[in-house]
């Protein structure tokens, strides 16, 4: 089975409950300027606004774009997620979340 792209992931995610719970929580300003959209909607509109792009399409094609997306929302939640079923991310590695972004 092959890895979907990053921006089918985003977007996959982006309809994903708990996912929106964090976005709301780690980024409250981007969230809340969105707060007529529906959750979904608003969810892509702070990955938009954090990784600075105007389409998902563009974590496929643009790598800063997809650093930015693995730095500040990809690695955070997955970080976030294992932080609240008390698991770890990666093969036992400890993580510390932080509560709001840098």
């Amino acid at each position: 089975m092959t890895r979907p792209a990053l921006a089918r992931a985003a977007a996959i995610l982006c309809g994903n409950p708990d996912f929106q719970r964090f976005l709301a929580y780690r980024y409250p300003a981007p969230w809340g300027q969105s707060g007529d959209l529906p959750a979904h909607k608003r969810a892509a509109s702070v990955i938009y606004t954090v990784c600075r792009i105007q389409s998902r399409r563009e974590l496929d094609t643009n790598a800063e774009a997809r650093r930015r997306y693995d730095r500040l929302v990809g690695l955070p939640y997955s970080s976030w997620r294992a932080a609240k079923s008390g698991g770890s991310p990666i093969c036992g590695a400890s993580v510390r979340v932080a509560e709001r972004p840098f």
